[in-house]
């Protein structure tokens, strides 16, 4: 897929000057159009060097992609930074990548069971803080399975797995959403309940003040404005912009995390494999053993078209809604 288009206008240093004071001014940064003259050449290299990592994996074996889409969404994501941090980076702390893996066992390994674990510092908890103000998770570990079911373009494959859905696909048009009313008992809510549950997530788009409403078997709520492509917890998007809801609650203490976070934590997990866990690696391409070759084919090919995606729409939403 080809997403050159998706970035065309950042590649003139006097437009990219102008949408970097932009988003500077709307920061309340001092002296934006300076600190935009500054930054605004280190933005479209890693806009470029993202894109042509992007480019490479397309072109490249599945062996060698993950390693390609890891670095192309690291470029990606350090542009993303630069709209709002002009001094990145500050410091060699927001150079790690900040997230580690476990030492991995010879046997019985499952990639859909592995988990990584977040560091205090690098560019994982520093994109996530400045992009979508989320703090505080040091220390916390999210299974490659976990991950998998927070992408909307993830659950038809689910589904053909498990024989069993994961999710319900929202009805949609315009801000109106219909659901099968049978999610108040999957979730083990009242509508009420429910709608608190809603309110909860500032990302969702909806406020209790737009009551939903039970009708036929089906929920029909409104919501207020439009969850971002970027994160719209609990909902999930898929790449035709379809809205998910996973169909059993999570309790408290699970993380729905912005969905670059989620590549970011994907890619580098099968990065390292590719590189340290040649072995493993090369066993599961070529003799299809256990279910995680499945998901992780699908998942790359996810990853090349919706990254890109991703990343166009954050920039586009930097000027307009900061």
């Amino acid at each position: 897929m080809d997403t050159t288009e998706l970035f065309l206008p950042y590649f003139s240093a006097p437009y990219t000057r102008r949408y970097l004071t932009s988003s500077y001014q709307k920061l309340n940064l001092t002296q934006p159009k300076t600190k935009s003259y500054h930054s605004a050449y280190s933005f479209i290299y890693h806009l470029q060097h993202g894109q042509l990592y992007m480019k490479q994996a397309s072109l490249s074996p599945t062996e060698l992609q993950p390693i390609l889409l890891f670095y192309g969404l690291v470029q990606l994501l350090k542009a993303c930074v630069l709209t709002i941090d002009p001094t990145y980076p500050a410091n060699s702390q927001v150079l790690a990548h900040g997230v580690t893996t476990r030492k991995r066992k010879k046997t019985s390994y499952h990639f859909l069971n592995d988990e990584v674990k977040i560091q205090k510092h690098g560019l994982f908890s520093h994109f996530l803080d400045k992009m979508f103000h989320v703090k505080q998770l040091e220390s916390e570990k999210f299974k490659m399975n976990t991950l998998f079911e927070q992408l909307g373009d993830m659950h038809e494959l689910f589904y053909q797995m498990n024989g069993s859905p994961i999710s319900y696909k929202a009805q949609k048009s315009a801000n109106s959403i219909q659901l099968p009313s049978e999610l108040l008992d999957s979730y083990h809510m009242t509508v009420s309940r429910f709608e608190r549950y809603l309110s909860s997530f500032p990302t969702s788009g909806y406020s209790s003040v737009h009551q939903i409403n039970e009708q036929r078997h089906h929920l029909h709520l409104t919501l207020q404005k439009q969850p971002t492509l970027q994160y719209s917890a609990p909902w999930l998007y898929d790449r035709q912009r379809n809205l998910y809801l996973l169909k059993s609650y999570r309790r408290d203490g699970y993380r729905y995390l912005p969905e670059l976070a989620i590549h970011y934590l994907l890619l580098y997990n099968l990065s390292m494999i590719c590189r340290y866990e040649a072995e493993w690696w090369g066993e599961l391409l070529h003799t299809f053993d256990g279910e995680d070759l499945p998901f992780i084919l699908h998942y790359l090919h996810v990853a090349q078209e919706k990254i890109p995606l991703l990343i166009a729409h954050f920039l586009q939403d930097v000027i307009q809604t900061n």
